[in-house]
C-alpha cells in the first residue's frame, strides 16, 4: 500500500511538458500549418485544416496549458510537405491511441440470455 501511496505522489508531483519540448514543439508547427490550411479557398482544404488545427491546440493545451494561440508563429519556410507527413502521423498515432482506449473500456460481450 506505501508503494501505491508514494506512486500516487511521484504523479501528482510532474508537471506539464515544458513548452520548449520536441513533442510540443512539433504539436505548436502543425497548429500553425493546419490554421494557415483552414483558411485556404478550398472548402475541403479548410475544413481538414480546421479540425486539425482544434487537435493539436487540444494537444498543445493538454502539454503547455498557458499557449496563446493568437501568438503561434506561422510555420517557417521550407518543405511543408515534409511537415504535412509528419503533422498526419501524429494524428494517426492519436488516433491508435483513442482506439485502445476504447477497446479498454469497451464492456466485454453480452451474456446470452
Amino acid at each position: 500500500m506505501e508503494s501505491v501511496l508514494i506512486a500516487a505522489a511521484l504523479a501528482a508531483a510532474q508537471t506539464h511538458a515544458p513548452v520548449g519540448d520536441v513533442g510540443t514543439a512539433l504539436d505548436q508547427r502543425c497548429f500553425s500549418l493546419m490554421a494557415q490550411l483552414a483558411e485556404d479557398q478550398d472548402p475541403r482544404v479548410q475544413s481538414l485544416g480546421r479540425v486539425a488545427a482544434q487537435y493539436f491546440l487540444g494537444r498543445i493545451d493538454a502539454a503547455s496549458p498557458g499557449f496563446d494561440p493568437a501568438n503561434a508563429a506561422p510555420p517557417g519556410p521550407g518543405d511543408h510537405s515534409a511537415l504535412l507527413r509528419r503533422c498526419g502521423d501524429a494524428m494517426q498515432a492519436g488516433g491508435r491511441d483513442f482506439r485502445s482506449i476504447g477497446q479498454a473500456l469497451a464492456p466485454g460481450g453480452r451474456p446470452n440470455l
